[in-house]
């Protein structure tokens, strides 16, 4: 009997990671990256294996991660997709179609930078694998649990009620997942426990988590909303866009990608780097340097990039910490919440005696997991 598997994909704006799980018992068998798509550079990584690839499209990431694979490619009988947007709409897991699809590409513009992407790879499944059957899994998800108070928005209630404009929130994949594993390690049934997580990486977001269930977060309608991350601002004046056109005449389409590429950790230092940017401000950073010496100037930049975005964190902690009442753990995740233990003694420090969990991301396990059951 041949062996069945499960093919899980995570399409970021310019990566495609992908984990292959046994069928039967879940356990990994392959994974991998594609990089730096539509880049120069770009290469696709499976294992300590590292190939140079020219990848201008996800389709094409898609064709290449396929070709690499053609010993198991005959027993994928399923492939679950990462999709960032369901808005009102798909709150569950679901069975993609025709139908299906044609919904999911009118949310597009509300997270523009992850669902087309998403999109394409399912388009790209249905191409050259017509015969395996394409489960969408989304970041919106999670957060269908969060009361009106926290997720409408104070402005004319009509805008809710015709445009759906309100809070979705978003990497509600990862939240759930690393919930679920803080249960495991505190030995406590979920729908016990209080919990504040923390998703530090490109993207940063915090949920605020009561007897099991999301409450609130911190990113909103967009992913902008929130904490500062690496090229986004998180939450701003609302006014200053509307300064930066009729002002300074810059475009919507100018404003919007200065808000969403070019500010964050980047525009503050020029760096989206978190590692790059503790060195320059005087931390040690275990297997990492930074050539020649830091100028004074530098590292007062640095300095303040790092105080920013530390005290944006404890912001959200400290006002989760109000609507929770008690906090049985704060959870870490994320490149930047998993890996830098300065991070998190910064976050830490001054805060309340918090037990601190620290779960590394794996979006693609619960994928797995919730696409199995509509097999």
């Amino acid at each position: 009997m041949q062996q069945k598997y499960i093919l899980v994909l995570n399409a970021g704006s310019a990566t495609l990671k992908f984990k292959i799980f046994n069928f039967a018992d879940l356990k990994s068998v392959r994974e991998g990256i594609v990089e730096r798509i539509g880049l120069m550079n770009s290469f696709i990584k499976i294992g300590d294996k590292k190939e140079i690839e020219e990848v201008e499209t996800h389709e094409q990431a898609f064709r290449l991660l396929v070709s690499k694979i053609e010993d198991l490619k005959s027993g994928i009988v399923l492939v679950g997709h990462r999709v960032v947007h369901g808005g009102e709409e798909f709150t569950k897991p679901t069975l993609i179609t025709k139908k299906v699809l044609a919904r999911l590409e009118t949310y597009n513009k509300l997270a523009p930078l992850h669902n087309p992407v998403g999109i394409a790879c399912i388009k790209a499944s249905q191409k050259y694998m017509p015969e395996v059957a394409d489960v969408a899994v989304f970041d919106t998800g999670f957060y269908q649990t969060l009361p009106k108070h926290a997720y409408i928005y104070a402005i004319p209630l009509s805008y809710y009620k015709k445009y759906k404009i309100r809070r979705y929130g978003f990497h509600g994949i990862s939240h759930q997942y690393v919930a679920e594993q803080a249960a495991l390690k505190l030995k406590k049934s979920l729908n016990k426990l209080n919990l504040i997580t923390c998703h530090l990486g490109s993207g940063c977001s915090i949920t605020a988590i009561k007897n099991g269930k999301a409450i609130d977060t911190s990113m909103g309608f967009t992913p902008l909303e929130g904490l500062v991350m690496s090229t986004r601002s998180g939450s701003i004046d609302p006014a200053i866009p509307l300064y930066l056109i009729r002002s300074l005449k810059m475009s919507e389409d100018e404003v919007n990608e200065m808000l969403n590429k070019r500010s964050g950790l980047f525009g503050l230092s020029g760096s989206m780097d978190m590692r790059e940017i503790l060195v320059k401000a005087g931390y040690l950073v275990k297997g990492f340097k930074l050539p020649g010496k830091t100028r004074t100037k530098d590292k007062e930049i640095a300095k303040l990039t790092l105080d920013i975005f530390i005290y944006n964190i404890k912001k959200y902690i400290g006002a989760y910490s109000a609507i929770l009442g008690k906090v049985d753990a704060l959870v870490f995740t994320g490149g930047i919440g998993e890996r830098s233990e300065i991070i998190r003694r910064l976050i830490l420090k001054d805060l309340p005696k918090y037990k601190s969990i620290v779960i590394p991301a794996n979006e693609e396990k619960l994928i797995v997991e919730l696409a199995k059951k509509l097999k």
